[in-house]
């Protein structure tokens, strides 16, 4: 019985870990790619963040083509506080399954704006037939 508690007990703090890891990442990109931007266009960025994880079949700390950067000192809890309502789904779906963004305007290559939120357009850019494995 001691070993099973055991086990569960490791498995929990490893699911505690990777959630917080997670949050730290996701308000890195959040910073990095949504600073300046109201809480909407950085619940954006995290939301369409969270998307090509899905997309890419990847982990928050692993997605690719984003731009992470360490929140201020001042900013940090702000940060890490949007990132966790943005991975529990505490805000309704902003940009519905958008999986990329860009400033000013969307690329030529990239499928139908889902949403223009201050600076930010976004798209789904990751067709399903190219989801990586």
């Amino acid at each position: 019985m001691k070993s099973l508690y055991f086990l569960v007990s490791v498995i929990a703090l490893s699911a505690y870990k990777a959630q917080a890891d997670d949050v730290k990442c996701l308000s890195q990109v959040m910073y990095g790619e949504a600073r300046g931007e109201s809480i909407a266009g950085a619940v954006a960025v995290g939301q369409a963040t969270k998307n090509r994880a899905n997309h890419q079949y990847s982990d928050i700390c692993h997605v690719d083509g984003v731009h992470k950067r360490q929140p201020e000192k001042s900013l940090a809890v702000y940060y890490q506080a949007l990132a966790k309502a943005v991975l529990f789904d505490k805000f309704s779906a902003v940009v519905k399954k958008s999986d990329s963004w860009n400033t000013g305007i969307k690329p030529q290559q990239a499928g139908k704006v889902e949403r223009v939120i201050g600076n930010h357009v976004f798209y789904v850019a990751t067709p399903v037939a190219e989801k990586r494995k």
